[in-house]
């Protein structure tokens, strides 16, 4: 996290967009009624949940259920103890370790998924050849799997 020092606050909720820079704990939860964007390094300890998207830009620790009515895109490294729902596409560009994830759009990957189950309404594609999707569970993918050498269309 660098020498920077670590601000902490409770739960941040607003009716509209939340952006929000690291390094930052919350001892709570963050919910918005729009998108959610944060970057840098955060710990949240409790769940996100957004009516928008939210957009993972750095190093995300969060100990309760992350969901999102939009697209969630992770550049950088979530880690979701808790159930990961997005009702539009996920995106991981970097690394996302989960428990139980359910999708309900498309999945892609750049770069390395994990999690126990995986339940996928759309289509995985993996892009580029080191690009990975671990499911140690169950795993029902609905839509096809696609396999892409580069991601010039994201």
């Amino acid at each position: 996290m660098g020498n920077r020092p670590v601000r902490r606050t409770k739960s941040v909720r607003s009716e509209d967009h939340i952006d929000l820079q690291g390094p930052l704990d919350v001892a709570g939860s963050i919910k918005s009624g729009g998108s959610i964007t944060l970057t840098g390094d955060f710990t949240v300890d409790d769940k996100m949940e957004a009516y928008g998207s939210i957009d993972i830009a750095g190093d995300v620790k969060c100990g309760g259920k992350i969901k999102a009515a939009g697209n969630i895109v992770v550049e950088g490294y979530l880690v979701a103890n808790d159930r990961l729902k997005s009702y539009g596409k996920l995106k991981v560009r970097g690394t996302c370790d989960g428990t139980d994830l359910e999708v309900y759009g498309d999945l892609t990957v750049d770069g390395y998924l994990r999690c126990r189950n995986l339940t996928l309404y759309g289509s995985l594609t993996l892009i580029g050849e080191d690009s990975r999707c671990v499911v140690e569970g169950t795993e029902e993918i609905w839509g096809s799997k696609i396999i892409r050498s580069s991601s010039r269309d994201w």
